[in-house]
């Protein structure tokens, strides 16, 4: 396993979703963009682009693996455990003013440095 490699990684989880959705916000010129894409790419909505009313810069990756592609009906614990640990990785080489969040929950990545 490694590390992630330009942008390769976010392209993928999109092309194996059902539902993918990007949001990244900019304090300094205060916008807002989102864009949703579904069933592996197949469609796609619209960008929204509005004002950023977080006031903070931010990107969020959020997304629904496509579990048949890979033959699976659930994600099994391993799984589970594996992407835990990735994020938990992520949290640990990041500047601790970055926030890593997983399923809503905040990784303190203070304790790591």
């Amino acid at each position: 396993m490694t590390g992630g490699r330009n942008g390769f990684g976010a392209k993928l989880a999109n092309i194996f979703s059902t539902e993918f959705v990007i949001e990244t916000g900019d304090a300094r010129r205060n916008k807002y963009f989102k864009q949703t894409f579904y069933n592996n790419m197949a469609r796609k909505d619209e960008p929204i682009l509005t004002r950023n009313d977080e006031g903070v810069d931010f990107t969020r990756v959020s997304f629904k693996a496509d579990l048949s592609k890979f033959n699976m009906t659930h994600l099994d614990d391993d799984i589970i455990s594996l992407m835990t640990k990735r994020v938990y990785d992520l949290a640990g080489v990041t500047d601790a003013k970055v926030r890593v969040k997983l399923n809503g929950t905040t990784i303190d990545c203070k304790n790591f440095t």
